[in-house]
C-alpha cells in the first residue's frame, strides 16, 4: 500500500513540475498580462517539485547540495517578499524553500551500525570466558529535530487545505496568478506531497 501511494505521489510530483517547467519555457518573453508573481510562483513550484522528484528516486546531488540550493532559493524568495506584493506568496515559497533544504540537510536515513555484544561461554574445564559478537542494526530513520519536522508537515497541509478552497472559487476570484486553478492544483499536489514524506521520514 505505502509503495503504491509513493508511485502515485511521484507520478504527480513530476507532472506538475514538468507542467511548470513547460509554463516557464513558453514564457520567455515577459508578458504584461502575466503578473511577475505567476512567473516566480512556476519557478518556485518547479524547482520545489524537482528535490522532491530527487527525493522519490536515486539522488543526483549529495544532500548538502540540495539544502544549500533551496537555501539560497528561500532568501531570493524573501527578497522579493520585500519589494514585490502580495508579499504572503512569496514567503509562503520561502518557507516552503526552508522546508526542503530541512528535509535534505536533518533528515537520517538507516545507517547500520555495530556493537560489541558479550556474551559468556563454557569451557570444558568449567570456567567461563567472555566472548563478544557483533550486532549490526539499523538506526531509524527520522530528523534531527523532530518537532520542527512536525511544525512544517501541519503547516504543508494547511498550504494543501487553503489550496484547495482556491479550487472551489470561481476562476476570476482567485488571487493566485492569472491561471488559479492550475497553480492551485500544483499548490495541492507539492504541498501533500511534502506533507506525506515528512510523515514517513518521522
Amino acid at each position: 500500500m505505502v509503495g503504491m501511494i509513493d508511485q502515485v505521489l511521484a507520478g504527480a510530483v513530476i507532472a506538475v513540475t514538468l507542467m511548470c517547467l513547460a509554463r516557464l519555457a513558453l514564457r520567455r518573453r515577459p508578458d504584461p498580462e502575466v503578473p511577475p508573481a505567476g512567473r516566480s510562483v512556476d519557478f518556485a513550484h518547479a524547482s520545489m517539485g524537482i528535490g522532491m522528484t530527487a527525493m522519490f528516486l536515486p539522488q543526483v546531488l549529495p544532500a548538502g547540495v540540495w539544502a544549500v540550493l533551496f537555501v539560497a532559493n528561500a532568501a531570493w524568495m524573501g527578497g522579493l517578499a520585500l519589494h514585490r506584493r502580495p508579499a504572503r506568496t512569496y514567503l509562503h515559497h520561502l518557507v516552503g524553500g526552508l522546508a526542503m533544504a530541512y528535509m535534505f540537510a536533518a533528515a537520517r536515513s538507516h545507517e547500520p551500525t555495530s556493537h560489541l555484544l558479550s556474551l559468556p561461554t563454557a569451557h570444558s574445564s568449567g570456567h567461563a570466558h567472555g566472548s563478544s559478537l557483533t550486532v549490526v542494526e539499523a538506526q531509524p530513520a527520522g530528523f534531527a529535530f523532530p518537532l520542527v519536522a512536525w511544525v512544517l508537515m501541519l503547516y504543508c497541509l494547511l498550504s494543501a487545505g487553503f489550496a484547495g478552497t482556491d479550487l472551489l472559487r470561481p476562476a476570476q476570484t482567485c488571487h493566485i496568478t492569472s491561471t488559479p486553478r492550475l497553480t492551485a492544483a500544483t499548490e495541492v499536489v507539492l504541498s501533500l506531497g511534502m506533507a506525506y514524506m515528512f510523515l514517513t521520514m518521522l
